[in-house]
């Protein structure tokens, strides 16, 4: 590293940079492609890897020659149906036999017992290759043609559910991608207030995207990783934001060594043999914080964990090669109108205010900062991740969700089951199955090798009773002869093993991303008790986030529960870009700390870095709050959530909780080395920003 950055300001040298990373990024538009083009939708990718109701799928889909997707047409009257109603159903039910996709579809509608409406069973083909939002829409077409007058039909199910999962991601992708420039111009033009300097770090960040988006699907057509859920929209807000972030950092270390001397190259090399460093560390704990991911049993989580492990480290390389090449050939000038020159002062009275405040009252400050996240702790009794239902997944009304709500209101709407049994043993199993109480219709299937036995519980689908009932019916099917003859999978089921998954990935997850951000924190800050700290200022912030937004999701926004892996995601990405905030300011501290006492040093990297770090940390708010244009729930609460949890860790936690803790500690947040004023350290001196 250190020969990168004493040759990075010459010209030739970074004209060859710059033309290396522009020939990438075309080529990587030219054969990289788009992340959506390789996103799976499939609900058996989206399962947890060995979990029963994935192995019921995928034995099924091997007998059927491929996945069965059950979908539902309902048609409903506000009154009693007329004879007109039945006869164009049946002239749909015709037409959806021989619509491409569509495996089986019943001869005849079932009415409901009220008279009011009717519906039709169909099984769509979920073999790879074949997508199912075209059926469903050709589907949907054919029930909106020539029905007679106030007879109203809906596609649902998990078809009807599907296609509209995929079209939610398909209409918006564009729109969060303009949102997303948007969001990092706006930003950076706020931040520089020159014509000129924003379009610096601006190209960098395109490239940076580019590229990384060019390698997670290279990966992913290499079959090394799989794009599943809304894992490309995560991955374009996290590189735009992360982008940025180090974008900031870099141009700000640059301008500051600026009004120190008047060779820029020497400005230059100075500002990134910190800078570089800082960006590297922070780089490498987001990667390593989102790489525990992969561990997951999850499929969505490891497919969001790897896709963002590779778009941050791409995105690393990206900023500290192409960015400080741009800068070494725009120099000085690049920042007109307010060139920075020898002499010049940095305009940072604001932060030079809240310095002296947690320099004067260190005690007040920290104790202030962790008691109004405490009080915003109390909203964790509000949590409820026990999964959101298909009729709540979206934020508006789809058709999927209208058809779901007309089942409901003229059908006994039960927990669909599905026992898949050895064909020799298929009679005792249908017995056992018969003999657990709260199963409501049992339905085997034609003979084969595994025998598929419909199975209706006397329950809602996606409620807690239906889960009681599948672990009854799982513990029958575990004991006495039928033992190892039976597995259990369908909607309900695949709930379960959602859930218990979520729970088992945050206890393998949890303590081995607090181990990795220790181990990096240990290695760059050579303290253990300044990691001990800065982890724990964290997972405060993160309980109080939780908190404070679980309150907001169901008392004010109508959330009424969380994906079960919600959790999850919202520690991972917290403690990610906490931690990444706090190596930007206690990097800084440590460097001051070689010529400073450490509570001047403190006091110093928080003028320093405090407007580079508050302006960090609302862009990533920022680009992570663009995503709650997509019409997904889980996607909305996940963009809010880290929206605010950076905000909260900004503004409370780095500019006054961390800083006056160090300050208050002293030199004994260094244990067990020892720092002071004459320390010598293989870290050379720096007054550059953060």
């Amino acid at each position: 590293m250190s020969f990168f950055v004493t040759r990075i300001g010459g010209r030739k040298i970074a004209v060859a940079i710059v033309l290396c990373w522009v020939g990438l990024a075309v080529a990587a538009v030219l054969a990289g492609g788009r992340l959506g083009d390789v996103r799976v939708t499939s609900g058996d990718a989206m399962l947890a890897r060995g979990a029963e109701s994935a192995r019921v799928l995928s034995l099924m889909a091997q007998q059927q020659g491929g996945r069965v997707i059950p979908t539902t047409v309902v048609y409903e009257r506000a009154g009693p149906l007329l004879r007109q109603d039945v006869v164009a159903v049946r002239h749909d039910i015709r037409r959806f036999a021989v619509v491409p996709g569509v495996l089986r579809a019943a001869r005849h509608p079932v009415p409901s017992g009220d008279g009011q409406a009717l519906q039709v069973p169909l099984l769509l083909s979920g073999q790879q290759g074949v997508l199912v939002e075209p059926v469903v829409q050709r589907l949907r077409q054919i029930t909106g043609e020539g029905l007679p007058a106030g007879l109203s039909g809906h596609v649902t199910g998990l078809g009807g559910a599907g296609a509209d999962y995929a079209d939610a991601f398909q209409r918006v992708d564009v729109t969060l991608l303009a949102l997303s420039l948007g969001v990092v111009f706006l930003v950076l033009v706020a931040v520089y207030r020159s014509p000129v300097l924003w379009l610096v770090p601006m190209i960098a960040v395109v490239v940076a995207y580019l590229c990384a988006g060019a390698a997670v699907c290279l990966l992913s057509r290499e079959g090394l990783l799989d794009v599943l859920g809304a894992t490309p929209e995560v991955f374009t807000v996290l590189v735009f934001g992360v982008a940025t972030d180090y974008a900031l950092l870099l141009v700000a270390r640059y301008r500051e060594r600026l009004r120190v001397t008047h060779d820029r190259d020497a400005a230059l090399r100075e500002a990134l043999a910190g800078g570089v460093r800082t960006v590297v560390a922070s780089a490498l704990t987001v990667a390593g914080g989102l790489g525990c991911l992969l561990v997951a049993d999850t499929n969505a989580l490891r497919s969001i964990g790897a896709a963002a492990a590779v778009g941050v480290v791409v995105t690393m390389v990206v900023m500290v090669t192409f960015l400080p090449a741009l800068m070494a050939l725009g120099g000085r000038w690049a920042f007109w109108p307010v060139i920075p020159r020898p002499g010049g002062r940095e305009r940072d009275r604001l932060w030079r205010r809240v310095a002296g405040f947690v320099g004067r009252r260190s005690p007040l400050a920290w104790a202030g900062s962790a008691l109004l996240l405490a009080v915003a702790c109390l909203g964790l009794a509000t949590v409820n991740a026990a999964g959101i239902p298909p009729s709540g997944l979206f934020t508006q009304r789809t058709d999927s969700v209208e058809g779901h709500d007309a089942l409901a209101r003229h059908y006994t709407v039960n927990a669909p089951v599905v026992v898949l049994a050895r064909d020799e043993a298929s009679e005792a199993v249908a017995r056992t199955v018969r003999g657990v109480q709260g199963v409501v219709a049992v339905r085997p299937g034609p003979p084969a090798p595994w025998r598929a036995m419909e199975v209706t519980l006397a329950a809602e689908p996606s409620t807690a009773e239906a889960s009681r009932l599948v672990g009854e019916l799982r513990r029958a099917l575990a004991a006495g002869p039928v033992a190892g003859q039976a597995l259990v999978g369908g909607l309900a089921a695949e709930f379960v093993d959602s859930r218990d998954a979520a729970v088992s990935d945050a206890r393998a997850i949890v303590p081995l991303i607090l181990l990795v951000v220790a181990l990096v924190l240990v290695v760059l800050l050579r303290s253990v008790a300044a990691p001990l700290l800065l982890i724990g200022t964290v997972v405060l912030s993160f309980a109080a986030t939780l908190g404070l937004c679980s309150a907001l999701f169901t008392r004010v926004l109508g959330f009424p529960a969380m994906d079960p892996s919600f959790v999850l995601y919202a520690f991972v990405f917290l403690v990610a870009f906490g931690i990444d905030y706090n190596i930007f300011l206690m990097a800084r501290v440590r460097e001051e700390a070689v010529a400073l006492d450490t509570r001047e040093a403190t006091l110093r990297a928080l003028r320093v870095t405090g407007g580079v770090i508050t302006a960090a940390g609302v862009v990533l708010a920022a680009a992570f709050a663009v995503l709650a244009v997509l019409p997904l729930v889980p996607v909305v609460q996940l963009g809010l959530l880290v929206a605010v949890g950076v905000v909260l860790d900004t503004v409370l936690v780095r500019s006054f909780l961390v800083p006056a803790l160090a300050h208050h500690l002293g030199p004994r947040v260094w244990w067990p080395a020892r720092r002071s004023r004459h320390a010598r350290t293989r870290l050379a001196p720096q007054t550059s920003a953060a």
